[in-house]
């Protein structure tokens, strides 16, 4: 794992409020999966620019702790702040970690699973008890990390298609290997 911290810019909207940190106030107890789709051929730094500059220079209201693409893993927030990728309460008590798919289907590469796996494994030297959930776990059951949850009808304008019936299994079996003990 090459483990890079560039960490936001505070002042902007993706990393805390009115030019501050934001701290965890409550236990953190999650690891949230996402996914950065459907766009494969996006390096793991891309979505710190964006979050960091927007297309306004403003940078915009979204962020994760990590964003991982093959051994390739950028820190984009202290592991003690708060981050905006859950999009509910989840954000105050998780560590959010974007994925950059293999394919406009959302499935992980080989090597980012095992890079994905090393880095869990990193969160949990800081926070123990933080269980594995997906994005799609919380209140609005968005369809992400895609590849990873269970068969949807959600269209958008740009032509994504309903995911690929197994999902719930797929997660299952990269749940389980994530968490297994090295």
């Amino acid at each position: 794992m090459n483990l890079t911290e560039n960490f936001l810019s505070l002042g902007k909207k993706a990393r805390g409020l009115n030019g501050k940190p934001i701290y965890f106030s409550k236990p953190v107890d999650l690891i949230v999966i996402h996914w950065i789709g459907p766009y494969p051929r996006q390096s793991a730094a891309a979505a710190i620019y964006w979050w960091e500059d927007g297309t306004d220079g403003k940078g915009v209201q979204a962020s994760a702790h990590f964003c991982v693409k093959d051994d390739e893993v950028f820190q984009a927030l202290p592991l003690n702040e708060v981050g905006w990728h859950a999009g509910d309460e989840r954000n105050y008590r998780a560590i959010g970690i974007e994925v950059v798919p293999m394919s406009v289907s959302g499935e992980f590469s080989e090597n980012t699973i095992t890079t994905l796996k090393e880095l869990i494994n990193h969160i949990w030297k800081t926070y123990p008890e933080a269980k594995l959930v997906r994005h799609f776990d919380g209140v609005q059951k968005k369809d992400c990390p895609r590849y990873y949850t269970p068969v949807t009808s959600l269209l958008d304008g740009g032509g994504r298609i309903a995911n690929p019936a197994g999902g719930e299994d797929r997660w299952i079996i990269l749940c389980n290997f994530l968490t297994e003990k090295s």
